[in-house]
């Protein structure tokens, strides 16, 4: 028994050193420690690209309340047709007329800075024919175009001070007429011609139900151009000009007038002596209305009033007259004038809309100038066709 336990006890001992042997190595080696590098790169690129779209669209929301663009454009047509039994009791003649209007409008504002742009075209013509191709002809109905630029600086909620610069003419020759040299033609491109520039204050109707603005022009320029040669020897044979015996002065032998003749207006109000172009100052006032009506915008009516008074030429023309009348020596010549008179002109539109690609359009115009005629002018167009709007707003 003793000799079990002794074994029992050395064997134990054994056990224990050989553990402790195993547990003192295993301490003794070091253990690594295993760590993950982030080697996987990161960017703001959604970010970037989300700032880039923001900016974006707040340039493109800041252009779009800055300006305000309108494009509207027509296309009329009429045609009249007779037998030969209706033209030979009343003398109609068959027609075919077509009218194309565009007009284009575009206002920018930035703080109490503004500036309106305006331009405005049409061109029409008539066709006449008969069953003989001989008496058919083409004519023109319509014909202008005219841009204009008003930069402005607003006062008050009311009232703007600024200028407006325009210019008017037209696109195609005028009729045609032979005074035995071949046919020449009454109008051309810039032939006649007018240009505008005034300097005052504006009013505008702060109601937006009742769109109207006042300009007031205290200072104004309005200047005429003939620029075509032709044209201006067209009015010339048209004034029929002589001299003392009655003969016809023809325009090669315009050198031939005399001083008064010169001066005597026979093309869109430009004399002999004016050349080509014509310069009057003075004061401008225009008026200016522009409503739809409807929800869905059926009728549209739009008109302006303009009137030109060169008051300053006047004044000129009548200190030159009288300085001249006043030598001796040209007591035989005498230098006469012809009064200014203001001018006036008159614009309306309607338009109907039936649907949005059709509609129809009256337009009436008054136009008063006496340097052209002493008379009132005026012209009436009805159309139904064709047209086409675009708003940014």
């Amino acid at each position: 028994m003793k000799r079990f336990f002794t074994f029992f006890a050395i064997s134990t001992l054994a056990c224990i050193g050989v553990a402790s042997a195993q547990a003192t190595v295993e301490s003794a080696t070091p253990q690594e420690q295993v760590t993950f590098a982030n080697e996987v790169k990161t960017d703001n690129a959604a970010a970037a690209f989300q700032n880039e779209a923001q900016l974006k669209a707040e340039k493109a929301a800041l252009r779009k309340e800055r300006n305000t663009i309108e494009f509207n454009a027509t296309l009329n047509a009429s045609l009249s047709h007779f037998n030969e039994y209706w033209r030979s009791v009343n003398g109609n003649t068959n027609s075919l007329t077509g009218v194309g209007n565009i007009l284009f409008t575009h206002n920018y504002k930035k703080d109490k800075f503004t500036i309106g742009t305006k331009v405005t075209g049409k061109l029409g013509y008539t066709y006449n024919f008969t069953e003989a191709e001989t008496d058919s002809s083409v004519t023109k109905s319509q014909d202008e175009w005219f841009v204009q630029t008003s930069p402005a600086y607003v006062l008050s909620k009311s009232w703007n001070v600024g200028g407006s610069v325009s210019m008017r003419s037209q696109f195609a020759n005028g009729t045609k007429k032979d005074f035995g040299a071949g046919e020449i033609p009454s109008s051309q491109f810039f032939a006649p011609a007018y240009f505008i520039a005034s300097i005052g204050v504006t009013y505008v109707c702060p109601n937006a139900k009742f769109p109207i603005k006042v300009n007031i022009a205290p200072l104004s320029m309005n200047a005429t151009f003939v620029t075509s040669e032709a044209v201006r020897e067209y009015y010339f044979n048209e004034k029929a000009f002589t001299d003392a015996d009655g003969a016809a002065i023809s325009w090669a032998d315009r050198e031939k007038l005399t001083l008064d003749q010169r001066n005597t207006p026979y093309v869109y109000g430009l004399t002999l002596a004016n050349k080509n172009q014509r310069y009057e100052g003075g004061s401008s006032i225009q008026v200016d209305f522009d409503k739809t009506f409807g929800k869905k915008g059926v009728f549209r009516y739009r008109t302006t009033l303009y009137s030109f008074y060169g008051w300053i030429n006047e004044v000129a023309q009548q200190n030159e007259s009288k300085k001249w009348n006043a030598n001796p020596a040209n007591a035989n010549n005498p230098l006469n004038y012809e009064h200014i008179a203001p001018t006036v002109r008159w614009e309306n539109t309607i338009d109907i809309k039936a649907t949005k690609y059709f509609s129809t359009q009256f337009y009436f115009q008054l136009y008063y100038n006496k340097a052209q005629n002493a008379k009132v002018q005026t012209q009436t167009v009805l159309g139904v066709g064709l047209a086409y709007t675009f708003k940014n707003k």
